[in-house]
């Protein structure tokens, strides 16, 4: 496989994932999870399409057999209940000693945004270090990248791993997501009621730790203050 096939492949999968952390259930998302052809789906790596296709298998399982009341809920209780959510879906709360919004490192996650002109339309004023749109960020920069490696560079490691530590995607990561991501994701996964976020959450822990073994990226270790 290519590297624009396998971003292709982890942009199709973290599309999938941002909209189901960003968007309210409702019958049409079911229906979309519920008729997704899992074979598009791709990775290049034996050892990760598997828990990955499976993974993928559940989600739709789980959309398909759960009903909306219950998708509901917990989406309410994990991220948009007004106090005590069982999840919190942006970074500031992790990274801030009282557990603020709009804190620090989400301006510095909206100048890394100003940076590479990544506009986000929102339709309510929230911070921009949500989950999701870290996740719709990543994509782009991901394509950014390969967009000016394909040229030169063939192998899908050594075009990441060329320059790890500049990558717009890796700077990403490093510096912006893996911090407190994996805190929030083993938080749904504890937490969802109906496992579809687990499962979820899941598929986002794997496909992220092997980006972050894939652009060599070592995460400064942070406190965590929820």
């Amino acid at each position: 496989m290519t590297n624009a096939d396998n971003v292709k492949s982890k942009a199709l999968m973290f599309n999938l994932i941002a909209e189901i952390f960003y968007r309210y259930p409702d019958e049409e998302l079911k229906k979309t999870i519920s008729e997704l052809d899992t074979s598009l789906f791709i990775t290049n790596n034996t050892n990760l399409q598997d828990p990955v296709l499976i993974l993928l298998k559940d989600i739709k399982q789980l959309a398909i057999e759960t009903p909306l009341v219950d998708l509901k809920q917990d989406f309410n209780m994990l991220f948009l209940r007004p106090k005590g959510k069982l999840a919190y879906p942006w970074g500031s709360v992790y990274l801030n000693k009282q557990n603020r919004l709009f804190d620090l490192t989400t301006l510095a996650f909206m100048e890394f945004c100003k940076k590479y002109q990544l506009n986000f339309t929102l339709a309510q004023n929230e911070p921009v270090d949500h989950f999701s749109l870290m996740l719709v960020a990543l994509i782009h920069c991901m394509e950014l990248d390969e967009a000016e490696d394909n040229s030169s560079l063939n192998d899908f490691n050594e075009s990441l791993c060329e320059h790890p530590e500049t990558d717009r995607a890796a700077t990403l990561l490093k510096l912006h997501l893996l911090p407190w991501s994996g805190r929030f994701l083993s938080l749904v996964v504890e937490n969802s009621e109906s496992k579809f976020y687990g499962a979820t959450a899941q598929l986002s822990q794997i496909l992220l730790e092997q980006l972050e073994q894939d652009y060599q990226i070592s995460v400064e270790p942070v406190v965590l203050y929820k």
